[in-house]
């Protein structure tokens, strides 16, 4: 090859370099520069598209520190939450997050486990202080991981079931924490929602049935959900002692009969009062089948 062709040639190989490309450069194939590697739970398509300490699991970026009682408690308390045993579910989240507070290398608590814990505080919320903190840990939970995560969307359906609890939304639009979150008031069911339960203790063993049907009857309910409504609260419980006797007749072709007495109340309280004015008369007027001596509760809620 002539000495003037073999020159060209090597311009043509050399102009079609890219003189601007670095080792660091995604175009030279050594993967995305640091910032723009993944972040936890960011997807990925293997561990060097993740940022430092994570690792490509399942297309997701996750860390590789772990703490392994942390995730015992953590695995207990889901195993507790599916079961629908809320309390539980609390008490060995609780236990999981201090076991990976306690353990610096870890590097924090792991934002799933902070998110699953504010979703057993939710499913608990009919303690009103699991409510309020519910609605703190799963803002928390919203602020830690990616827009768009299964997480996130997650933490926004359980915050979703905290409005009948006076959640404000408008704190969830902040970039941190807020002291209180349960500043509306609370949504009360309407008065067709309402049921009315009865209990004793001890249980009547012939009277119980006729006790429960007369007190639950439709022309009883209406007064005790005016009390429920006086009383402005979530659950309305009143207690009664009740005692039912045989009293044998004077005379011998008589039967004796069962006589009904109702103790006095133990309490000036408003609801209680409001309640025992609609049931005495109706407890006063059954025809008990047994003798007994018993507590009878009755809750509207």
């Amino acid at each position: 090859m002539a000495p003037m062709t073999r020159l060209a040639l090597l311009l043509v190989v050399f102009g079609a370099c890219d003189t601007k490309a670095t080792a660091s450069d995604p175009q030279t194939g050594a993967g995305p520069r640091a910032e723009q590697k993944s972040r936890e739970y960011e997807s990925c398509g293997a561990t060097l598209h993740c940022a430092e300490n994570l690792r490509c699991f399942d297309n997701t970026c996750r860390r590789v520190t772990r703490n392994a009682i942390g995730d015992y408690y953590a695995a207990v308390a889901s195993a507790a939450l599916k079961r629908g045993e809320a309390e539980p579910a609390i008490t060995n989240y609780a236990q999981a997050i201090s076991q990976y507070e306690a353990d610096k290398a870890s590097g924090g608590v792991p934002p799933e486990i902070d998110c699953a814990y504010g979703a057993a505080l939710a499913a608990g919320k009919a303690k009103k202080e699991n409510a309020e903190l519910a609605a703190r840990v799963l803002h928390r939970c919203v602020l830690a991981v990616p827009v768009g995560s299964s997480l996130r969307m997650e933490a926004f359906d359980r915050l979703a079931t905290l409005d009948s609890s006076g959640l404000d939304p408008v704190l969830l639009g902040a970039t941190k924490t807020a002291d209180l979150y349960l500043t509306k008031a609370a949504a009360r069911p309407s008065a067709d929602k309402i049921n009315v339960t009865v209990s004793a203790d001890p249980q009547p063993k012939k009277s119980m049935a006729t006790i429960t049907e007369k007190l639950t009857a439709a022309d009883v309910k209406p007064g005790l959900i005016a009390c429920w409504e006086a009383a402005k609260k979530d659950s309305l419980a009143v207690t009664i002692g009740v005692k039912s006797s045989y009293v044998l007749s004077e005379y011998e072709d008589v039967p004796g009969v069962f006589v009904v007495k109702i103790e006095a109340p133990s309490s000036a309280d408003a609801g209680d009062a409001c309640v025992r004015q609609v049931v005495e008369p109706v407890i006063k007027a059954m025809k008990m089948s047994d003798s007994f001596n018993s507590k009878i509760t009755i809750t509207i809620k």
